[in-house]
């Protein structure tokens, strides 16, 4: 499950533990980027290393879920094909040929999949899972699809979280409270580091 984690909140947790339990995944593993590649102008707002930490904090409760380095210890743009294509070459040589990848989205990444870079190539390299995000439909989704690759996605109506990375980094500006919308030990990393105090993003 990748992204810029911005911060890492419920909404992402709910998804893959979802997506893991209705799949049956042996496990999720959570790679923030090291810059957004895909949309057009957005920059991370704190530095890799440190939405690392925080997601590896959120995550840590969860032994079915880890969290990889590949893209945020590569510098420049992170590419979705580049990632996956190490993740198989890796898995491949420990489990066998016959391991399968799944790539966790919601339906508002997965209206623009084919946008991204080799998008189309994606669906060569695993299965997509994309769960329903308020705003979004998954019909909408599917139809930007060919039915060959609509049928490599895993579609999941999961309950709506309207919840954003960039709400919280607003409600944090504003001295608002963001206590049940991420864990609290994301909340106390937040504060005590004063973090999201600068609106300014970094490249």
């Amino acid at each position: 499950m990748g992204g810029t984690f911005d911060p890492i909140h419920y909404g992402h947790l709910f998804l893959a533990e979802e997506a893991r339990v209705r799949c049956r995944l042996d496990q999720v593993i959570f790679f923030p980027n090291h810059q957004p590649a895909h949309k057009q102008g957005k920059k991370a707002h704190l530095d890799p290393r440190t939405r690392y930490e925080l997601t590896a904090l959120a995550i840590r409760d969860n032994p079915y879920f880890q969290i990889s380095r590949i893209e945020i210890d590569r510098s420049g743009p992170s590419y979705a094909f580049d990632t996956l294509h190490r993740f198989q070459d890796q898995f491949q040589a420990e489990l066998g040929q016959e391991v399968e990848l799944f790539y966790i989205v919601g339906a508002d990444s997965m209206e623009e999949v084919l946008t991204w870079y080799r998008g189309a190539e994606l669906f060569d390299l695993c299965r997509f899972i994309a769960g329903t995000r308020p705003g979004y439909s998954l019909e909408v989704a599917r139809a930007q699809l060919t039915p060959q690759q609509a049928a490599r996605v895993e579609w999941l109506e999961i309950p709506g979280l309207h919840i954003a990375s960039s709400a919280l980094r607003q409600r944090v500006q504003a001295g608002l409270p963001i206590r049940y919308l991420t864990p609290d030990a994301i909340v106390e990393e937040i504060v005590q580091r004063g973090l999201y105090r600068d609106s300014q993003a970094i490249s």
